[in-house]
């Protein structure tokens, strides 16, 4: 009797890379499907922010898409921290409260995401506060797994293990989070204080996820130069 084939498991650097990818493909892909159809404006929204990334996925194609990619990604992004915890611990890191927290806050904010996305496009009010809810929980948890993570990889860093933390890439990481993280208090006086806030918060939100992106992406390129395996 034949032995039932072994199916290739994705590596590690592949996880992070499709992370970073599928939100960036599924909202963008979403927009242009979207304005095509003439449900949002047509504009640069990085630039502009005549619309939020939420509304590229309330019509059509683009609501079936947006469901579909986002809860890929929200599920890719918990296998993502689970290995970002194992990278630590590779690398010589003590498996204490740090990393458990940094494995709960990672896991918790794709749970966000999926709460986010599932309610997305449902009118009423409970629909807008678990939604809101959602996103709160997806953005916020995220930057601080990816800030206790960064400082992890420097703490490492520091004590002398340059091969598995490539100087560059945690450059690159750090100045990431510094960005994400004055973006994200720069859109608290933006809130509060700017009559036509809309078209700012909207293109804040854009720049913030290309930025989130980005962070996983350059795991990806990190894990994929240091051969870091499960």
């Amino acid at each position: 009797m034949a032995l039932p084939a072994h199916r290739p498991t994705p590596t590690p650097a592949t996880i992070a890379l499709l992370c970073g990818l599928i939100p960036l493909l599924t909202v963008h892909v979403c927009y242009v499907l979207s304005a095509s159809a003439g449900v949002i404006p047509t504009c640069i929204p990085y630039l502009d922010g005549c619309t939020s990334i939420s509304a590229t996925g309330r019509h059509g194609w683009g609501y079936v898409l947006f469901k579909a990619g986002m809860l890929t990604s929200a599920l890719l992004l918990i296998a993502y921290w689970r290995l970002c915890r194992d990278w630590l611990l590779a690398a010589g890191d003590a498996d204490g409260p740090a990393l458990r927290s940094l494995l709960w806050l990672g896991t918790a904010g794709a749970l966000g995401t999926m709460v986010y996305t599932v309610f997305l496009g449902h009118e009423g009010d409970i629909y807008n506060l678990l939604r809101r809810f959602g996103v709160t929980l997806s953005l916020g948890l995220t930057v601080l797994a990816q800030l206790l993570l960064v400082w992890r990889l420097r703490r490492l860093r520091d004590k002398g293990d340059r091969e598995s933390i490539p100087s560059r890439i945690l450059k690159a990481k750090t100045w990431l989070v510094t960005a994400l993280l004055l973006l994200g208090l720069g859109s608290i006086p933006v809130s509060n204080f700017v009559a036509d806030k809309d078209p700012v918060e909207n293109a804040i939100e854009w720049v913030f996820c290309l930025l989130m992106s980005g962070f996983y992406l350059l795991t990806a390129v990190a894990w994929q130069r240091s051969g870091f395996r499960r």
